[in-house]
């Protein structure tokens, strides 16, 4: 699942993401099952029922790349499936980033722009993924992404859920925006509705402040799901971003691999 966070702070902007994948299977019993007649009563043994498949996790990965810079100013994080039609989500973006280098200047793209990239790329790479997703519900999101940056010199995310209907939201202003597994995050969030003590004040946030924040929200909902019975969907090492309205997309935390990658595609 995955957690993606974005802040926007008075002198910046803060993404973040962990790096934990895990790969499912469908696993099918076949089982005896007693049951009642509901009219005598009776007892009725049901030998070797077979029962519909569910989803397990059969591998997982803590070094899953989600957190992207997009040319030299937008930095984007995915959240939901990890691999599209046999590709990694970060094969996807950065060919994508490729494609849109070739047709124009990178530097020239707004964030409305690569939201509209995204868009428009993922929504045709999720059908050919799911040939029968009409017959999903219409909330039906396996794909998302934060993109964040400046457009009119005003601190922004943009959440895209990739689906059945795809849609994107603005959000601007100062404040914190969670994709993904927030359920701790929202609790905690409650505690400050409720006592307006133990809110966040994020007018108040130093750019340190603001990345620390982020890795918290991150590393809180690993430590809570490694100590209760769910199947863990955060973990892994975190990556950390920023951008400033003076400045471009600048990497405060990346993996050692996934740097040493990007520094070579850069030399190439």
């Amino acid at each position: 699942m995955t957690l993606i966070v974005s802040l926007r702070i008075p002198d910046g902007l803060v993404i973040a993401g962990d790096s934990l994948s895990s790969v499912q299977t469908k696993v099918g019993l076949i089982a005896d099952i007693q049951s009642e007649c509901p009219l005598c009563k009776g007892k009725i043994d049901l030998k070797e029922i077979k029962m519909p498949p569910f989803p397990i996790p059969a591998t997982t990965s803590s070094f899953a790349q989600k957190l992207f810079s997009f040319g030299r100013k937008f930095g984007i994080g995915s959240f939901g499936t990890g691999i599209l039609n046999k590709k990694t989500i970060y094969y996807h973006v950065k060919e994508l980033e490729a494609i849109a280098a070739d047709q124009e200047n990178l530097n020239n793209l707004t964030l409305s722009n690569v939201k509209d990239l995204l868009l428009e790329h993922f929504d045709k790479e999720i059908k050919k993924e799911i040939l029968d997703i009409d017959r999903a519900p219409d909330n039906f999101y396996p794909l998302g992404f934060q993109v964040v940056g400046y457009e009119d010199g005003i601190g922004t995310t943009i959440e895209i859920n990739i689906g059945k209907k795809s849609r994107s939201q603005k959000i601007t202003g100062i404040g914190c925006t969670v994709s993904g597994d927030g359920q701790l995050v929202v609790q905690m969030w409650e505690l400050g509705k409720k006592d307006p003590r133990r809110g966040t004040n994020y007018e108040r946030f130093s750019l340190q402040d603001a990345i620390d924040y982020a890795e918290f929200l991150i590393t809180a909902t690993a430590k809570y799901q490694r100590f209760t019975n769910v199947i863990p969907s955060v973990g892994g090492e975190v990556d950390i971003a920023l951008v400033t309205p003076f400045g471009d997309f600048n990497w405060i935390r990346q993996k050692e691999l996934a740097r040493l990658l990007e520094n070579f595609q850069k030399r190439g």
